[in-house]
């Protein structure tokens, strides 16, 4: 039943029914995402957890989120009454790895667990999957809710009205609201509403309805203070901002402001964060995944771990870099695109992160 055309839905029934065959080995299994969850990390987190409840007896389901799960998550969950799932866990047998792409996403210090790991993701570039268990690396795929959807069809599994909602939030989260969405999307959307007609309409007034607090304002207000602006050829313009915190709503507020490269750097005690947002327009027009493909470049020669999407993606490194290399280094991957970095603005950042 090829009815997703060329974004690998024949793949995905032989590995939906691998999966389930993996799992049925062991007795206590983990649900692990990466850092700080969103709405799809979550959503895919404890769809895969009720997957594995639906078809395994007696097995226990955990889940971990190194970092708990970001402001959007939390007042979904809190919206759907989804707090009691969120007990961490804190030994299991195997661990499955949930829209997760690197190391350093998913670390968690004090949780012990086996050596075997399984994969199911999305993003661009996954080094987690090289030593997988069993990797299910659907980069074809627009969001991860949307994997779990698929494979709950494919196994004949109906998720309730609140989990059903949960995942129609993951998936606009990752689509912003449907404008990244791929063919897969609205498969995943059809099978998820089918049953639940106000589904969709509880998950978008979830989506557009979230207030920003205070500290997020002022976060966002500072990076953009500190922002110095770069020219790339003088056909795109790249911004790099330094802040301790809502990384994701700075980068998010450059792109829409203007910027095709956003940069966000955040030194913390003994590390360093690097957060990468790439425009639509400079994706299409390189025709490059511009945010994985920098990350991955810099992890490589900076000796970190990284990865994420072609437009929006992360690298940590296990110590305090300079971040005089780090803009080296920035400016050595465009050159190698081709393009030059000029200064047009220097802002306040370097000296922001040096302090």
């Amino acid at each position: 039943m090829n009815y997703l055309g060329d974004t690998g839905v024949g793949e995905l029934t032989k590995l939906a029914r691998k999966l389930v065959d993996t799992l049925r080995n062991y007795s206590s299994i983990c649900f692990c995402t990466h850092r700080d969850a969103d709405p799809d990390a979550v959503a895919s987190v404890l769809g895969a957890k009720f997957m594995t409840e639906s078809l395994i007896s007696n097995v226990r389901a955990g889940v971990i989120f190194p970092e708990g799960v970001n402001r959007v998550a939390t007042k979904i969950l809190k919206s759907l009454g989804f707090e009691k799932d969120l007990t961490t866990a804190t030994s299991c047998d195997l661990i499955v790895y949930v829209d997760a792409s690197s190391k350093s996403q998913v670390f968690v210090p004090g949780v012990e667990s086996g050596r075997d790991y399984v994969v199911i993701d999305h993003h661009e570039t996954n080094e987690l999957a090289e030593n997988a268990l069993l990797s299910i690396h659907l980069k074809g795929m627009a969001s991860a809710s949307e994997i779990i959807a698929l494979m709950l069809e494919i196994l004949s599994l109906k998720p309730d009205t609140r989990l059903a909602t949960l995942l129609i939030t993951g998936i606009l989260y990752d689509t912003k609201n449907l404008r990244l969405a791929k063919p897969s999307t609205f498969r995943a959307l059809y099978y998820l509403t089918e049953s639940c007609s106000e589904c969709f309409n509880e998950a978008l007034s979830l989506m557009t309805s979230t207030e920003v607090d205070r500290s997020e304002k002022i976060a966002v207000l500072k990076g953009i203070s500190r922002t110095g602006l770069y020219e790339l050829n003088k056909d795109f313009i790249l911004a790099l901002t330094c802040v301790g915190a809502h990384e994701a709503s700075v980068l998010k507020t450059l792109i829409a402001s203007g910027a095709d490269v956003a940069i966000a750097i955040s030194l913390r005690s003994g590390e360093t964060r690097v957060y990468v947002r790439a425009s639509q327009k400079i994706i299409e027009v390189l025709k490059s995944p511009i945010a994985s493909d920098l990350v991955t470049y810099m992890a490589r020669e900076l000796g970190g771990s990284g990865g994420g999407h072609e437009g929006a993606a992360g690298l940590l490194l296990n110590y305090e870099a300079n971040v005089n290399e780090l803009l080296r280094l920035v400016k050595q991957f465009f050159a190698r695109q081709g393009m030059k970095v000029s200064v047009l603005e220097e802002g306040r950042w370097v000296d922001k992160c040096s302090s």
